[in-house]
């Protein structure tokens, strides 16, 4: 009688191992095109976004920063922020060149000696 559990092993692994070699080319297939798309769909994304609303809340900030006035309620005067950037590198500049009292130490204040 012929033995009919005889399976070509050999065979079984080579199919095996071909359908997982197509299994990950096919993956790697569909991520290079899902990447692909994704690319050409952000750069069009960006070549018709528009920045109309930014720009504006920008160019109110920006004038809201670059003029003189007076709040009327509070009483602080607002100058533009180049002026106070001057105004405080002048005063900044003026404090190293003369110290205060409060700059100069006692003459023992080195002796760290609490005998």
């Amino acid at each position: 009688m012929a033995k009919y559990d005889d399976l070509d092993t050999k065979q079984i692994f080579i199919i095996g191992i071909g359908s997982v070699v197509v299994t990950v080319v096919t993956i790697m297939a569909v991520l290079y095109v899902y990447y692909l798309l994704v690319a050409g769909h952000e750069s069009k994304f960006q070549a018709e976004s528009s920045y109309d609303r930014q720009n504006t809340i920008l160019a109110d900030q920006f004038e809201s920063v670059s003029k003189y006035g007076a709040d009327p309620l509070t009483g602080n005067v607002t100058i533009p922020v180049n002026e106070a950037m001057k105004l405080v590198a002048k005063e900044a500049q003026s404090a190293k060149e003369t110290p205060s009292a409060n700059d100069k130490q006692p003459e023992n204040a080195n002796n760290n000696d609490a005998t």
